[in-house]
């Protein structure tokens, strides 16, 4: 079975790498370092779907579909959320959003 079976997309053959050519694997592409400010998540930015709060960060999480979160309530969990964020504004500390893998389920 070849990866486009699997995958509803066609992948080049000439891509430079594996992961161009097969896609990446993991429920997550790239991580986002948050601190001191607002960070949006549009543009190159878009499709964050997980946070990682370190103890001591504080700030506001906000949900693409309304709503928040203090990141006091999620830091030190030594978890992954899995949420929808429009933006986070952090006041102390460092924040660690996810972008998801649109391949991944």
């Amino acid at each position: 079975m070849s990866v486009n079976e699997i995958h509803p997309y066609n992948f080049p053959s000439s891509a430079a790498n594996e992961f161009e050519r097969k896609g990446h694997p993991g429920k997550f592409l790239q991580s986002l370092t948050c601190a001191s400010g607002t960070t949006t998540f549009t543009g190159s930015n878009f499709g964050v779907g997980g946070l990682i709060v370190p103890s001591g960060a504080t700030g506001t999480a906000y949900f693409s579909k309304g709503g928040s979160i203090p990141l006091s309530a999620l830091s030190g969990s030594q978890r992954i959320f899995e949420i929808s964020l429009s933006s986070i504004t952090v006041d102390s500390g460092t924040v660690y959003a996810l972008i998801r893998n649109p391949l991944s389920k």
